[in-house]
């Protein structure tokens, strides 16, 4: 009795270990499915002084999204999860001098990241496969984190890719962030900022 059982042992063994890894293997394969991965974005920070406007765009960003198309269409039915992440120092101007004194400006050094996550999205049909995508959560800069609500356009292409654009402004002194002035208070830096994005998601 004990030997054939002994016998037996390294193949329940197999069928168990076979079937643990058929279950991972089920879970990565729906994690990757449910998330849209980004194809390009394009995201930059609008500013004013009493000189000049200036602007900075983002280098590199790190996307996540989960959208949800009805089944068989073009039809935008949810957007269930979006975060994304991007260093500080990867905003860059066309001044190295403008782009160190706004590093300085949002604490890159000890705070490297500007965050948001999403805690709840409402999207809106429109016509033509458009929808006004409105996504509430929490975004973070310079260690200081504020509710925001981002109201984006949102275009379902005929391949199922998903364009999203938009424009959110931004009051820096809300996070804790001083607007600088420069050449002995000559040049002020205005308080809001605007950032506007354009992001192409993976039907």
């Amino acid at each position: 009795m004990k030997t054939a059982l002994s016998a037996r042992l390294p193949i329940i063994r197999q069928m168990i270990l076979t079937a643990v890894l058929g279950i991972v293997a089920l879970i990565s394969s729906l994690y990757v499915n449910a998330q849209n991965g980004v194809r390009s974005s394009d995201i930059k920070v609008l500013g004013t002084s009493n000189l000049h406007d200036w602007k900075m765009k983002a280098q590199s960003t790190s996307l996540s999204a989960k959208f949800d198309l009805k089944p068989g269409t073009n039809q935008l039915t949810e957007l269930s999860a979006l975060s994304f992440t991007m260093p500080v120092k990867g905003l860059k101007s066309d001044e190295s001098l403008m782009d160190s004194r706004a590093y300085s400006t949002l604490k890159a050094d000890k705070y490297e990241k500007i965050a948001f996550n999403m805690s709840s999205a409402v999207v809106t049909p429109g016509a033509n496969n458009q929808y006004v995508v409105k996504a509430t959560g929490n975004l973070t800069i310079s260690g200081v984190t504020k509710p925001v609500t981002l109201v984006a356009n949102g275009v379902v292409n005929p391949d199922k890719s998903i364009t999203i654009t938009g424009a959110q402004k931004i009051k820096m002194s809300e996070f804790g962030v001083k607007p600088p002035t420069f050449m002995l208070g000559a040049l002020k830096v205005g308080d809001v900022v605007t950032v506007e994005y354009n992001l192409k998601f993976n039907g």
